[in-house]
């Protein structure tokens, strides 16, 4: 009987390389042309996948998206984790706005926006924001002054500079962002000391 490992190899590199070119020209779509444009006609013609091809892969267009969302997801946080904490923390709060204000976050802002009416692409949307936000949170537990903060800190501390960072990334593309980086670096910084002051009893 003939070894066929290597046929199954073969068609598993094809299915991974389709879903890959349909992930990111999910992305590129929804970037340039918003969430309301990006169908899956138009997906499929930047992928070069058939429609048919699309829904052997993802059986609905909601898949799709939430598929684009755990891409996202995954290649944010191997992105933040690049840098560590301990080495340089003013480096890796740089770190975390820098990859919080590329391209994808329009992505992420733009479908959870339409997540907010949409019920069906809420419930595969929330899973998602909640592994993001605790996955973002461990990453940022490398920094010695976050781990000290209580939980309740670490939440403040956590959600202030995710809003800070996800603002930017959507308004720097409608107005000049003003040159107030390196501040508010050190303004996100100054605030772990201010919220472990207050967690001192």
């Amino acid at each position: 009987m003939p070894d066929r490992e290597p046929e199954r190899r073969c068609q598993n590199e094809r299915t991974a390389a389709t879903i890959a070119r349909l992930l990111e020209a999910t992305m590129t779509a929804i970037v340039e042309l918003g969430y309301s444009r990006a169908t899956v006609r138009e997906i499929c013609a930047r992928a070069g996948v058939s429609q048919g091809g699309l829904f052997r892969h993802f059986p609905t267009r909601k898949d799709l998206l939430v598929a684009t969302l755990a891409e996202i997801h995954n290649r944010q946080i191997e992105a933040m984790a690049e840098v560590a904490w301990k080495a340089d923390p003013h480096a890796a709060i740089a770190r975390m706005r820098d990859v919080i204000n590329s391209p994808d976050t329009t992505v992420w802002l733009e479908l959870c926006l339409a997540a907010r009416t949409d019920p069906e692409l809420r419930d595969g949307v929330r899973p998602l924001l909640a592994q993001h936000h605790e996955t973002l949170r461990r990453v940022a537990e490398q920094h010695p002054g976050f781990a000290a903060l209580s939980p309740e800190s670490q939440a403040i501390w956590l959600d202030i500079a995710e809003r800070v960072f996800q603002a930017e990334a959507l308004w720097h593309q409608m107005t000049p962002p003003p040159d107030l980086g390196e501040a508010k670096l050190e303004a996100l910084i100054a605030l772990l000391n201010i919220l472990a002051k207050s967690d001192v009893r």
